[in-house]
């Protein structure tokens, strides 16, 4: 076996030029040979970038799942500031799961770090930098295969994308091309140490049994480099789908109605290929739902079946209603089984409420705002306020919008009310004091 070359300078430079556009970096680092390896080399792309006011801060997610855990992190925080970055801690709090352990703490990272990621933000662009590496595309392709996973399982991971709805943050994986070997081999060049992690030689976990079986595949030619060629074709079909999608939202006259619901022409959608129609509700679920979790593929066919059969009164599915109202089909957010959540705003802050929207309120507002559900009762008693032209959305919709609060009074409904109504959120003199902006 041919040993693996380091990370030349001119090859790092190349890698991280993606990293360009972003004036806040946060580097995800475990202290594991790949992201160790992944922070010197954008520290020393930084420096030759000395000119580009950027802030670049180190994150180490502590999970809590090991007696060593927070040492670890400290030792990141070391080894970060000796190179001159900044450094934090991110800690999971909370009871951690008994099954799916890898995937809860996966989430947890992701979550935590985009946090992270919208403290920044004001700084300007934000990207959360990652370590993965073509044996991470190739492991994670092979796991979702074993699923049954669709084309969008398949395509893996990209080099970036965003994270969650918010245009100014993306996840970033430079080295997504690269074997990992490579960048243990730029570690070992410069002499430097790591961090073994023992989980990743624990067979319970599903990620290890297929590393472990990578010899196996590699004798039949499934190797890493060609299982990462494929993922990264299927990227390329998925690309053109997604614009077909887009297409056809046009063509199907969506309107999403500002958050509070969404609306499509029936007979377009079923004139759709199904792949298509497959996408336009899995977005309008996904965007809708308020749902960590995205539909199951399954979940999703099954209920655009039943939307062409006669007689279909509505469904459930990842938090929506889906109904037919006349020539159209409609997707609200359910109330659901557990309340919906409730937050406090200080002025001058943004927030994500429910997954659905991003909520502010104005430096002008003296007092914190309260963010919470409108709920039937509450519209019910506003309704009188909105009628006299304004089309209404259904009462089920507007019952989960967000509404705005000062102790016990209502402050404000942006969804439902325009100036200069008190309740859109302005004040006497036009100045915006809050605003919910649905995420779509």
């Amino acid at each position: 076996m041919i040993a693996a070359e380091p990370i030349s300078d001119a090859e790092r430079n190349a890698r991280l030029a993606v990293l360009q556009p972003f004036r806040v970096l946060i580097l995800a680092v475990s202290g594991g040979a790949d992201s160790l390896a992944m922070m010197h080399l954008v520290a020393g792309w930084s420096r030759l970038n000395e000119r580009t006011q950027r802030t670049i801060i180190v994150a180490t997610v502590d999970h809590g799942l090991r007696p060593e855990s927070g040492s670890e992190a400290q030792w990141v925080a070391n080894e970060a500031r000796a190179l001159g970055l900044a450094h934090e801690t991110l800690v999971w709090v909370g009871e951690k799961p008994e099954a799916g352990i890898q995937d809860a703490a996966r989430e947890a990272r992701y979550h935590l770090l985009a946090e992270l990621g919208r403290r920044l933000r004001d700084a300007g662009p934000v990207a959360i930098v990652t370590a993965h590496t073509q044996d991470d595309q190739a492991e994670t392709f092979l796991m979702r295969l074993a699923r049954g996973s669709g084309l969008d399982g398949l395509t893996g991971m990209s080099i970036a994308r965003r994270l969650g709805r918010e245009a100014d943050c993306k996840l970033v994986r430079p080295f997504l091309g690269l074997p990992g070997a490579r960048l243990t081999a730029t570690l070992k060049s410069h002499g430097l140490e790591w961090i073994e992690d023992p989980s990743n030689e624990q067979d319970q976990f599903e990620r290890v049994r297929v590393r472990k079986a990578r010899g196996a595949l590699e004798r039949l030619g499934l190797t890493n480099e060609k299982i990462a060629l494929s993922a990264q074709r299927l990227e390329r079909a998925r690309a053109a789908l997604d614009a077909a999608a887009v297409k056809l939202q046009s063509e199907s006259n969506l309107d999403v109605h500002d958050g509070a619901f969404a609306d499509f022409d029936a007979q377009a959608f079923f004139a759709a290929a199904e792949e298509l129609r497959l996408r336009l509700l899995a977005r309008l679920v996904s965007s809708f739902g308020g749902q960590e979790e995205v539909a199951r593929l399954a979940k999703l066919e099954a209920l655009v079946d039943r939307l062409a059969q006669p007689g279909f009164e509505g469904a459930t599915l990842g938090g929506c209603i889906v109904f037919r109202r006349g020539d159209k089909i409609c997707v609200v957010r359910e109330p659901g089984r557990a309340a919906l959540p409730e937050l406090a705003l200080p002025p001058g802050h943004f927030a994500t409420w429910d997954r659905r929207f991003q909520v502010w309120a104005s430096p002008e507002v003296l007092h914190p705002l309260i963010v919470r559900v409108l709920g039937a009762n509450c519209f019910a008693q506003l309704r009188k306020q909105l009628e006299g032209g304004q089309e209404l959305p259904p009462a089920r919709a507007a019952a989960t919008l967000p509404s705005f609060w000062q102790g016990e009074e209502l402050f404000a409904v942006p969804q439902l009310f325009q100036p200069p109504h008190p309740f859109a959120g302005y004040g006497p003199q036009g100045q915006r004091l809050c605003s919910a902006e649905f995420l779509w």
